[in-house]
């Protein structure tokens, strides 16, 4: 008698997950199948998954094996930049005709905390300006302590309105320095503002007083410019206060007041960038009396042509700052047919020359690490800005001039030996990393100037260089062509924040 062979049990290619992973048949109902709904299991359906290859598996090979010397810098950075919906909308917008701007996503107002456990007393506050908050004021050079020691050395003379918005100012940047967002910093801030309201026609009285204001509005900059939110674009109104001041009181020619200036106006220079990228016209910010005057709509400053004071940057490294503000006030689209008029060719030929002929920087007594990092500062700064105006001013149809050795020399040197905290160098250069290598090489620069000591948050400005990378990786083969000044503007007006680049 034949015997008959049982017929195996089989697993269905086309069948539900559910029955996939009891590796059994399915019937392939829909929308769940009758083998799921008979062991009351759920039926996970039949829509696709990713699936990524195991070991061994020859079924599914493509796999890449890490290098066997890639750093940690690399495995966080290297390969999680990701090219998100937004990043597709946005390389549309910058290549074909006609396409809506996306909305990009902006940053919320921050979260206030309560204030800290206890009332801190004013002098604490004060004691830990001196000693560890006044680091995150952003001067040219590195060291701070000159804006600190000129500071402090304010806060203890005259006793006026200003001095008094002045001492509010500082002690509310210390609050919002050592804990973060807080009720009590806040609470300064608004008292700051008072007594600055009040100061305004103190101010043009005579210097001690204007000197004592213009340095609350800058230290009220640097507040808006610590904690980034809707609303900070204050910081340029701060700015504009300053500058308004030292313009009324005359300040321009006096030598007792350097340091302060030279802050001032390192702050007006690199927000001619920032407005001259800006594209949302109708942004403004809420009336805040800062000045002898109401503060402005920010769009009042966008291509208004105003021609900021003559520089009183006396130092030879700053003097890249004088260029990079002109190059803002000149530079037009290489699409706008002004830009083929040979006057204005011959003055972009004569800012390149600017730039590559600056005198070489002075030797200074101080320490060797501080010297290397105020050179490698200068150094960065004339290297981005030349490499800016020749992308920028460059018709995108036409050959590109010859950059690749002025980029290596910024990879070779500066990107690789300091740390960093201008946004506006590192933006330019992180632009050139057209390789792996140097766009870790890129991320472990800011890496290393966050763990210096900067309570500055990077998180916006990183999100930025790698948005700039993922547009050129999107143009990487050629068609269309990449627009580098429009990418610029959309990088700078990528949400509704005013960025500083300082």
């Amino acid at each position: 008698m034949p015997t008959v062979k049982s017929k195996p049990r089989t697993k269905s290619r086309q069948g539900c997950w559910t029955c996939k992973a009891r590796k059994v048949q399915c019937d392939q109902g829909v929308p769940t199948c009758k083998r799921c709904a008979t062991a009351h299991r759920e039926c996970e359906g039949y829509g696709l998954r990713l699936s990524w290859p195991r070991d061994n598996d020859r079924k599914r090979a493509m796999r890449a094996d890490l290098p066997t010397a890639i750093t940690p810098a690399q495995l966080r950075y290297n390969l999680l930049i990701n090219t998100t919906f937004q990043d597709i909308e946005f390389y549309q917008y910058l290549s074909l005709p006609d396409v809506p701007k996306p909305q990009r996503s902006s940053l919320s107002s921050p979260r206030l905390l309560g204030s800290p456990q206890s009332e801190v007393p004013q002098s604490e506050l004060l004691y830990y300006f001196r000693e560890a908050a006044h680091f995150s004021l952003v001067t040219f050079s590195a060291a701070t302590s000159h804006i600190r020691d000129v500071i402090m050395h304010m806060i203890f003379t005259q006793d006026t309105l200003s001095r008094q918005a002045l001492f509010k100012a500082v002690i509310g940047f210390s609050s919002l320095h050592r804990y973060g967002p807080n009720r009590q910093a806040m609470a300064f801030k608004v008292a700051a503002l008072a007594a600055l309201s009040a100061s305004a026609e103190e101010a043009a009285r005579g210097p001690v007083e204007a000197a004592q204001h213009i340095a609350a509005c800058m230290v009220l900059c640097a507040f808006e410019i610590l904690l980034p939110s809707e609303n900070s674009g204050e910081w340029l109104l701060y700015i504009r206060g300053a500058v308004e001041i030292v313009r009324r009181a005359q300040l321009g020619n006096q030598c007792d007041n350097s340091d302060l200036l030279d802050w001032v106006y390192f702050h007006d220079a690199m927000s001619h960038f920032t407005l001259y990228h800006w594209r949302h016209k109708s942004l403004t910010a809420e009336t805040t009396e800062t000045t002898l005057s109401p503060a402005l709509p920010i769009s009042q400053f966008l291509n208004s042509g105003e021609k900021r004071p003559g520089s009183l940057f006396r130092d030879r490294p700053h003097a890249i700052l004088d260029v990079l503000s002109e190059i803002c006030e000149v530079l037009l689209d290489p699409s706008d047919p002004r830009s083929q008029n040979s006057v204005y060719k011959d003055r972009l030929r004569a800012l390149e020359w600017k730039v590559d002929n600056l005198p070489s920087l002075p030797a200074s007594s101080t320490e060797l690490d501080a010297t290397n990092d105020v050179e490698y500062t200068a150094q960065l700064y004339r290297i981005s800005t030349r490499v800016y105006l020749a992308r920028a001013s460059q018709d995108p149809q036409q050959p590109i001039a010859d950059l690749d050795e002025i980029i290596e020399s910024a990879f070779a040197g500066p990107v690789r030996m300091c740390h960093c905290r201008h946004f506006f160098p590192l933006l330019i250069i992180a632009g050139e990393a057209r390789t792996d290598e140097q766009r870790v090489a890129i991320m472990n620069l800011i890496e290393r100037t966050e763990k210096h000591g900067y309570v500055r948050s990077m998180k916006a400005f990183r999100a930025q260089v790698q948005s700039f990378w993922v547009q050129q990786d999107l143009h990487a083969d050629g068609e269309p062509i990449l627009d580098y000044l429009g990418l610029m503007k959309g990088i700078v007006s990528s949400d509704r924040v005013l960025p500083s680049y300082v």
